[in-house]
């Protein structure tokens, strides 16, 4: 988890990054970085838009059905949205961004960004 933590970044060990099979060490990994982060559902009636940063103006990169569960990275202030102002990241290395308004945690606490 050291090579989670702060960065941003995950990381693999090398023995099993290049070897273009997922071995049991990466899909441990990869297990493990899904469990790093807090869970949460959305809880919209339609789909959500994923966004590019923290405001509705900003470009729409996908959509979240209602139910889905999805990894939340932390939270920042942006746009509000029904009168809630703090967005959640959901990308690991591109930041996608959606609204806190319509998404409730399930597991885990939220770190600011």
């Amino acid at each position: 988890m050291a090579g989670i933590m702060g960065t941003g970044v995950a990381t693999v060990p090398a023995a099993t990054a290049d070897t273009g099979q997922a071995g049991p060490a990466q899909v441990a990994a990869t297990a493990q970085l899904a469990n790093a982060y807090p869970k949460g559902r959305v809880t919209s009636r339609s789909r959500l838009a994923i966004r590019s940063r923290p405001t509705t103006r900003s470009q729409r990169l996908g959509s979240l059905h209602p139910g889905q569960i999805v990894d939340i990275k932390c939270w920042t202030w942006g746009q509000p949205v029904r009168g809630v102002r703090t967005w959640y990241r959901l990308g690991i290395s591109t930041p996608e961004w959606v609204s806190s308004r319509y998404i409730r945690i399930i597991k885990g606490r939220v770190h600011h960004c």
